[in-house]
């Protein structure tokens, strides 16, 4: 960035054609030959000259570290000429800037807090690498004695099982012990074993103390931390445990006062009282499920109004109401901005810019006047730059900065795997992703309902695939198959040669970059969703808790 600093009488005088760069240039107000004394020419106040250093910098480089900014200031005795070209000198040499601390006002959960809590020791203990590691000598047998006394009502093979399926750590192993105990088709032993009163509650931090042997030493912390986990995890047990018991009352219920009613989306039968129903004249009833899923199929559209699902060509909606019922607090606050989003783009107002990182908006000159967005919300405040919206990296473009950080080849990657993922309807552009069912896919945007091959994507009828006994070969596109194994093989293909064609691209960037790394929470969301859409998801396999035979539905 080149920075002029003259007089604003003398502005006129300079010819910003003959830079490279003119859009990039910042003019700031030269101070005059009387900058200690005020117009009337009495003293100025030392504080106000240092107020305007600041509002001078702070208005070329808008995000700069308030800390930073006055060490500099009072190095250059508040010259802001100086302090400017030294931060920008500080850039060309490939310097970073100090930023100042945004102040998150949301509220997040314990893992992102920062110390020795309970929440941050969880996160050392339960991950991968943790369990993976090479435990000192004596750690498993400090384990194993330590489980005995934890879980007196488990035999000393099934506590063994346990260790060695975890790699003989104390953590995951508790909670293992934890789930099995929990298990209804888990049986007691006859005789309790002994519990060590030195690893109770009220004594253990008294026995770490005293504890010299820091192979121990270290077991026993981290019984503390799972042992506070897994109270948790046994309230979470018994909870859902009860949930699921009160869902069959409420069905035993609703089957003896016949109220049970068939959702109109997925066809299977739940309480009136688990349904929500569209506003129409002609009321529809969908289960929380389908009508959850419908909301969260309109977020990934881009829309907003949450329509009737029924096959009716009903064009009711569902009320506040009943939206309040099946969606939750994060559903509702993307349905709400981009209903926001949608008006203000009615709204038709002139050069109106956004925050990427917030529905804050705003109006603002044209980008080449000004590229960064300072965003007013109190709980986010980020400066982004209004072309490749990302937070600002002024003076650097936005290409250097891609070129830096291998984000250009990264993005493409991530592009690749998501468009490998997402298919388009061949007639309307639609994207849809399947999740069951057969591989014969029909468009469901009204006036459009284009049938296509899942598989191939050409527009296809049933003679297109490998059922004979519907008109097709064999050796056709299959017409069923396992949609979770041709994802994960067409993503994992996509995310191969992607990664390869940005190496070639990019031979200067570290391969790490462009490598896709999955955590252990989306892994566990995952196998929990695949084991959701394994279950059941009429009433009937909850009727056996309430006594009641399944014919009774009929």
């Amino acid at each position: 960035m080149d920075v002029i600093v003259i007089d604003s009488d003398d502005d006129d005088l300079v010819d910003f054609d003959a830079f490279d760069r003119p859009e990039d240039i910042v003019v700031v107000e030269k101070a005059n030959e009387n900058a200690g004394c005020a117009n009337n020419g009495l003293p100025v106040d030392p504080e106000d000259i240092k107020a305007a250093c600041r509002q001078a910098a702070v208005q070329v480089f808008p995000d700069i570290c308030p800390n930073f900014l006055e060490e500099l200031a009072a190095k250059y005795a508040y010259d802001h000429e100086h302090v400017i070209s030294a931060i920008v000198d500080r850039n060309d040499q490939g310097k970073s800037v100090p930023k100042r601390q945004r102040v998150d006002l949301k509220r997040k959960r314990g893992l992102d807090d920062v110390g020795d809590r309970p929440c941050d020791l969880k996160k050392k203990y339960d991950n991968d690498e943790w369990r993976q590691r090479q435990k000192p000598k004596g750690y498993g047998i400090k384990v194993k004695e330590v489980l005995r006394s934890e879980f007196p009502e488990m035999t000393v093979k099934e506590i063994s099982q346990v260790m060695d399926a975890n790699n003989q750590t104390l953590f995951q192993s508790y909670l293992r012990l934890v789930r099995k105990e929990a298990d209804d088709a888990w049986r007691p032993k006859k005789h309790r074993s002994k519990t060590d009163p030195n690893y109770s509650e009220e004594h253990l931090d008294e026995t770490i103390k005293k504890t010299r042997h820091s192979t121990d030493k270290m077991a026993l912390e981290e019984l503390r931390i799972a042992r506070q986990t897994g109270e948790a995890l046994r309230q979470e047990l018994l909870n859902d445990k009860q949930q699921k018991q009160d869902e069959a009352d409420n069905i035993a219920i609703a089957i003896q006062e016949g109220t049970m009613a068939e959702c109109e989306c997925c066809c299977d039968e739940f309480p009136l009282n688990r349904m929500v129903h569209c506003n129409g004249d002609s009321i529809h009833w969908f289960c929380h499920g389908c009508a959850r899923m419908n909301a969260e199929t309109q977020i990934g559209m881009g829309k907003f109004e949450l329509n009737c699902m029924s096959m009716d060509s009903c064009t009711a909606t569902f009320s506040r109401d009943q939206q309040a019922i099946f969606i939750d607090k994060n559903t509702a606050i993307a349905l709400e901005r981009i209903e926001q989003e949608a008006a203000l783009r009615l709204a038709g107002i002139e050069n109106l810019e956004t925050c990427p990182f917030c529905p804050f908006a705003a109006e603002y000159p044209p980008v080449e006047e000004d590229k960064e967005f300072r965003c007013l919300r109190a709980d986010c405040e980020i400066v982004s730059c209004r072309l490749c919206r990302k937070e600002t990296h002024i003076p650097k473009t936005c290409a250097e900065v891609a070129q830096e950080e291998g984000h250009s080849g990264r993005r493409l990657i991530e592009e690749a795997m998501s468009a490998a993922l997402i298919r388009r309807c061949n007639k309307c552009q639609t994207p849809f992703i399947k999740e069951s069912g057969c591989n014969k896919m029909t468009c469901s945007q009204a006036g459009c309902r284009n049938v296509q091959c899942y598989v191939c994507n050409k527009s296809c009828d049933y003679t297109h695939f490998n059922d004979v006994h519907r008109g097709g070969k064999n050796g056709n596109c299959p017409l069923f198959d396992q949609v979770d194994e041709r994802h994960a093989q067409e993503v994992q293909k996509a995310e191969e040669e992607a990664r390869k064609k940005a190496l070639e691209e990019h031979p200067n960037v570290d391969a790490e970059v462009f490598k896709i790394k999955v955590s252990d929470k989306v892994k566990e969301d995952d196998e929990m969703r695949r084991k959701k859409a394994a279950e059941p998801r009429n009433a009937h396999h909850l009727l056996h808790l309430a006594g009641i035979p399944v014919g009774q539905l009929g």
